[in-house]
């Protein structure tokens, strides 16, 4: 399978943009961007970033290499090596791992920084790792990213310069030199225009690019980086607010999008009724069904009609597993090492919101 990336989730989902928030509150600007990768694969290839993150690890378990040997320090964007066509040096390969020399496995919870320029890459657990089923899961992240490319003084001040020359007509005009004949200067190097126009220019930046100016400068993009992803979050999380205060004053819904939006491995579940099955309405034009890997299809169809079958049943989705596992039926549990917490989280979320299966509150 393929792994799947949300850039700027902290616009997306409510608990990110509370995390993005606080974190504005020491840093100049951050964002997130998510990682959903399967078992036994990688998202991307070695490579470096132009920025500093903090990889925190929410599902599954993550294996990191992060390499000694810096090959740019403090890259820009078109610097990344591993990106861009900048090939990753086969010196850093050979220079050695950071934490000893050993790679890192990172756990829910796990919280890795990753300065900029240095080269990592990271895999999902693999089936040669160990004999242990557990290695047979995805694995989910947040990376926060904090874009120390884009505060750095050579960035600022060359903006600066180019804004201030910018506000003057005649540095907006294409140079007197060239390759063409009618842009050859007349008279020898050093008496030109050119140099004439580079005298006035440099003039400018001495008296109007100071420090009050740069620092200017950079207080504008926080603000205006800030004021934008601001707004934005703050959107998502009033509505997030008035969800939970619609739910309060109603009575919490056990079947449809609200309701499974609350599920975690936690909660408990069961066959929902006709009257709750029918009270959901999808979207136009959506098929009422389960979408699954065929690998799991059998495990999670049975684990359904055992639901289906017994409407006393109350089970957490942690331990739908266990449903199948009392099973005397071995074509039925064929699969189930594949069917990790994640699976079994996604599978009782879509069947919720289907109305297939109810929320049980406690």
């Amino acid at each position: 399978g393929n792994s799947i990336i949300i850039n700027h989730a902290d616009i997306h989902h409510p608990i990110i943009a509370y995390l993005c928030h606080d974190l504005q509150q020491t840093f100049p600007h951050v964002y997130a961007n998510t990682y959903l990768t399967p078992a036994n694969s990688h998202a991307v290839e070695a490579h470096a970033d132009d920025r500093d993150v903090l990889v925190v690890q929410i599902f599954g378990k993550k294996k990191w290499k992060v390499y000694k040997k810096v090959p740019v320090q403090y890259p820009f964007n078109n610097e990344q090596v591993g990106k861009h066509g900048n090939k990753v040096d086969s010196s850093v390969f050979k220079g050695g791992l950071c934490f000893g020399d050993k790679e890192v496995i990172l756990c829910p919870g796990d919280v890795l920084y990753l300065p900029r320029g240095y080269v990592h890459e990271a895999s999902t657990q693999t089936a040669e790792d160990s004999s242990d089923n557990s290695n047979y899961e995805p694995s989910f992240h947040t990376t926060i990213a904090i874009a120390t490319h884009d505060w750095c003084l050579s960035v600022v001040l060359s903006e600066t310069i180019r804004e201030t020359l910018g506000e003057v007509t005649k540095f907006r005009k294409a140079l007197p030199v060239g390759p063409c004949n009618e842009y050859e200067a007349e008279s020898p190097p050093g008496s030109t225009d050119f140099k004439q126009q580079v005298d006035e220019a440099m003039s400018v930046i001495q008296s109007k690019v100071t420090p009050l100016a740069i620092e200017q400068r950079l207080r504008g993009k926080y603000l205006m980086h800030n004021e934008n992803a601001s707004q934005l979050r703050q959107n998502l999380i009033i509505e997030q607010q008035s969800k939970k205060r619609k739910s309060k004053e109603e009575s919490q819904p056990c079947v449809g999008e609200d309701a499974a939006s609350c599920l975690t491995l936690q909660s408990v579940i069961r066959v929902s009724t006709p009257e709750e099955r029918a009270s959901v309405s999808l979207e136009g034009g959506r098929v009422r069904g389960l979408t699954v890997r065929e690998e799991t299809m059998p495990v999670l169809m049975n684990i359904l009609s055992m639901i289906k079958a017994d409407p006393k049943l109350r089970v957490a989705v942690k331990d739908l597993r266990g449903l199948v596992k009392s099973s005397d039926n071995e074509v039925e549990t064929v699969g189930i090492h594949l069917v990790c917490d994640f699976t079994l989280l996604s599978f009782a979320r879509c069947s919720i919101e289907l109305g297939a299966l109810a929320l049980v509150h406690q």
